[in-house]
């Protein structure tokens, strides 16, 4: 399970064994960055159709707004496997120079995070370069790519649950309060996102949050869970919703804090952080339950 902890956490966005991908990044890409560029234009430009058409919207917007996760994953896929015939003479030496830097030892992986303390962002880091091949999935008008030493980019880690609900707020609009519902649940899945339509769902459901709670065993959930008990009303009417889901639910708002933060340090003492079982049946439980929230929007006072 701890090497699934890592692999939770392998979209975290830094450079990894900084200084030598900053002698190939040096040595390879910054002087072929213009080319690189163009490179990462073409390979956006040809791959816009067919995902427009995949997914013509996301949440209401239309192509390519919100989808910086499945524009970033497309170009990756198609960098490792397209040839230097299917590209400009231009972007052909742009390949010619990423290649050569993948060849040295050069690391090129997809990260999310925060990306300058407004929105979530995926995007590439490139030895210890910035490549946002989706900079126009917030503001449509932005140009498609940007690339950037990853030190003035301003993406970093999220750091804890209420970073994450900070940026949820400002992105998203999702109001975040704490799941003091499932309190079995509560310290892999310690937030309860209330969505701008009223849609509710456990979370975050999301790789690197749960590999961040994991990897400090079930602290940052903690944090989260500290919070003021659920509004009675909204607690009753999310007990009614779920009431026939896999999980017990808490009597009470006051009843599911005590007992969330209680199964936050009863799981760090029995050592489940490295429980592969544990965390596979809470994540089944939490994804049952998010169907059955599928259908609430929700009325009762929330704050």
């Amino acid at each position: 399970m701890e090497d699934y902890i890592v692999e939770l956490l392998s979209e975290t966005p830094e450079p990894r064994d900084r200084a030598r991908q900053q002698a190939l990044t040096d040595q390879f890409l910054a002087p072929a960055l213009a080319v690189i560029e163009t490179l990462m234009l073409e390979l956006r430009a040809g791959l816009d159709p067919a995902l427009r058409d995949r997914d013509p919207t996301f949440a209401g917007k239309p192509y390519p707004l919100g989808q910086c996760l499945q524009i970033t994953e497309a170009v990756h896929a198609r960098l490792l496997n397209v040839e230097a015939s299917e590209v400009s003479a231009r972007a052909a030496e742009g390949l010619a120079a990423l290649r050569a830097f993948l060849a040295a030892g050069g690391q090129m992986r997809r990260a999310w995070g925060d990306l300058r303390d407004q929105y979530f962002q995926n995007a590439l880091i490139v030895g210890t370069l910035y490549v946002d091949v989706s900079n126009d999935t917030v503001v449509v008008t932005k140009p498609p790519v940007e690339i950037l030493p990853f030190d003035q980019a301003g993406f970093r880690p999220i750091a804890d649950y209420a970073h994450y609900a900070r940026i949820a707020g400002r992105y998203w609009r999702t109001r975040t309060l704490p799941n003091h519902l499932v309190p079995e649940l509560s310290p892999y899945l310690p937030l309860i996102e209330v969505l701008p339509t009223g849609r509710l769902r456990l979370g975050a459901f999301n790789r690197y949050m749960l590999g961040l709670t994991l990897s400090k065993t079930f602290t940052p959930a903690e944090d989260a869970l500290s919070a003021p008990p659920l509004p009675p009303g909204l607690f009753a009417g999310l007990s009614a919703a779920v009431r026939d889901g896999p999980a017990v639910l808490a009597e009470s708002p006051s009843a599911g804090r005590a007992a969330a933060l209680a199964s936050c340090r009863a799981y760090r003492t029995e050592g489940r952080a490295a429980c592969a079982a544990t965390y596979n049946r809470a994540l089944a439980a939490g994804r049952a339950i998010n169907r059955l929230l599928a259908g609430v929007v929700v009325i009762p006072e929330v704050g």
